[in-house]
């Protein structure tokens, strides 16, 4: 551990988050990739967060702002962030400060698709369930869609 690699982990972490919002468990994989001492990254990320500079809740926020806007589920989502090590208590918080109708998001997402037709069959049917399913919407919001075309 050296002086000059501290300052550029800082470097580092300072040119990361100026590009955009990161989690901790992504950054601190993209430090280690640059073959970084795993404690040193460790103590200068948790700096980075204690000045809040780094936060998982901004990031958490955007990963559902930028999602919801791409059509994507609530299930998805939930599923993304896991993977980048945040917090349950966080997830929850980003998703409810949104406040999606998941619901409506969901038949915006299916009229975009397949039109305002009904599905001719029930393998047409199917396949736009699957579809839903893949973009991360629950089977009860699938359900409640059956119900308005």
């Amino acid at each position: 551990m050296t002086d000059n690699d501290s300052k550029n982990i800082k470097y580092s972490i300072t040119k990361y988050l100026s590009m955009r919002e990161h989690s901790c468990h992504e950054l601190l994989k993209k430090l280690l990739a640059k073959g970084y001492e795993r404690a040193l990254c460790e103590h200068r990320i948790s700096q980075f967060s204690q000045a809040d500079i780094q936060s998982d809740l901004r990031y958490a926020e955007m990963i559902v702002r930028s999602r919801v806007s791409k059509g994507k589920g609530e299930q998805l989502i939930r599923n993304e962030l896991s993977q980048h090590a945040i917090e349950p208590e966080l997830i929850e918080l980003a998703i409810t400060e949104q406040n999606v109708d998941w619901d409506a998001l969901a038949l915006e997402v299916s009229q975009k698709k397949f039109g305002n037709k009904p599905a001719k069959d029930w393998h047409e049917q199917q396949k736009r369930n699957r579809f839903l399913l893949y973009r991360g919407f629950s089977h009860e919001q699938i359900r409640a869609l059956k119900s308005v075309r």
